[in-house]
């Protein structure tokens, strides 16, 4: 079996020029830059299988692939089907390669080896991904495990390797494509860690807006100077729940260098943020005062600062009003965490003699109002 033969054979003339009309280029252009980048494709995957955790992100990768499209190629390229594939597959190499300038850099090489402009070129390897994949995935008699895919790449390097056209070399951008995956991968798990520490995972890295930084990689200094190429952008703009995730790609070829600036902003709606300031003050608030009753005498005493929160409970009863319904699951999700934990302490405090009568009457109205925000 030689993987590339394979895939290969489902890249026929009508698929190419499938190809060739989605990202813009003619049959014979997309047949040259697919000669050199389902190759690329295959060696980037091989050093990923062979790292620590990358056969098991590969086999997860294939495991959501729709297989049956591999069928009928032409059917799935076509119309809103096909521009769903290019946009999942964009997604998958960005997942894979973790996106952003070890991305930028392979289509950077590979367009100037095959004279593609970068632009049509990365939206050529977002077809050929699933593509690519999917017929790995199909040698396998069922789901890929990550022991099976680390050996299928293991055995078929050589001719993956052989298949490499005569002047293409990816030099360290398949170790790069490595080291960024893994990093996305310890970047997700420290995520998951915070939202088990009480915090949705999407909250937190939202709280800090930040852009990606540019990238520029130089090109084959053997090809001749190309004539200055239109400059594309592309905006993408995704809300999830109250974050406004921008994202603004500019790619444009500047003599033999590939420029390659990616902007990502992200944005918090207001109301959200004043939802949770209240919420934040109120819980807050609530945790240091009941925090310091032991006995039936501070109990006493805490009884007026607690009393002191029902205007603070108010507000927040209106700011959680005021969001969109598509926010409020999240910011009820986000009271719940905390009251769950704020429960706790509020338990312990009432078990205390005496304690119960004295601040019962107002600690429980407000557990059962924050109930109501958590849904």
């Amino acid at each position: 079996m030689n993987i590339v033969d394979l895939i290969s054979n489902q890249l026929t003339g009508e698929v190419l020029g499938k190809l060739g009309g989605l990202v813009g280029a003619s049959e014979s252009q997309t047949r040259a830059a697919s000669n050199a980048a389902v190759p690329a494709l295959l060696q980037v995957f091989g050093k990923l299988a062979a790292a620590p955790g990358g056969a098991e992100q590969l086999s997860k990768a294939m495991g959501g692939l729709d297989l049956s499209m591999l069928g009928n190629l032409v059917g799935a390229l076509g119309g809103s089907q096909g521009q769903s594939l290019g946009r999942s597959g964009g997604d998958l190499l960005g997942s894979l390669l973790g996106g952003g300038n070890t991305l930028s850099s392979l289509v950077g090489v590979i367009a100037s080896f095959a004279g593609l402009q970068p632009g049509l070129m990365k939206s050529l390897l977002g077809y050929l991904a699933p593509i690519v994949l999917g017929v790995v995935a199909k040698q396998f008699s069922g789901r890929p495990d990550a022991a099976g895919v680390a050996r299928l790449f293991s055995e078929q390097a050589g001719n993956i390797s052989g298949a490499m056209p005569r002047g293409l070399s990816l030099g360290d951008l398949a170790s790069a494509a490595v080291t960024t995956a893994s990093r996305a991968a310890h970047g997700a798990a420290a995520s998951g860690r915070e939202e088990a520490a009480g915090l949705p995972g999407w909250l937190v890295p939202a709280l800090v807006v930040g852009a990606l930084g540019v990238g520029w990689y130089l090109w084959n200094n053997a090809q001749p100077k190309p004539e200055p190429r239109p400059v594309i952008v592309e905006e993408r703009v995704q809300k999830q729940g109250p974050v406004t995730t921008t994202v603004t790609e500019v790619v444009e070829q500047q003599g033999r260098n590939v420029v390659d600036t990616i902007t990502e902003t992200i944005e918090i709606d207001p109301k959200f943020l004043a939802a949770g300031k209240a919420a934040g003050q109120l819980f807050t608030g609530l945790t240091k005062v009941l925090g310091g009753v032991k006995d039936e005498d501070t109990a006493k005493a805490a009884l007026p600062e607690l009393e002191k929160f029902a205007p603070l409970l108010a507000t927040l009863q209106d700011e959680t009003e005021k969001l969109p319904p598509d926010e409020k699951p999240a910011f009820a999700k986000l009271v719940g965490q905390n009251l769950g934990t704020l429960q706790k302490l509020i338990d312990t405090v009432l078990a205390l003699p005496g304690v119960k009568d004295l601040l019962g009457p107002v600690v429980t109205p407000m557990v059962e109002s924050l109930a109501k925000l958590a849904g």
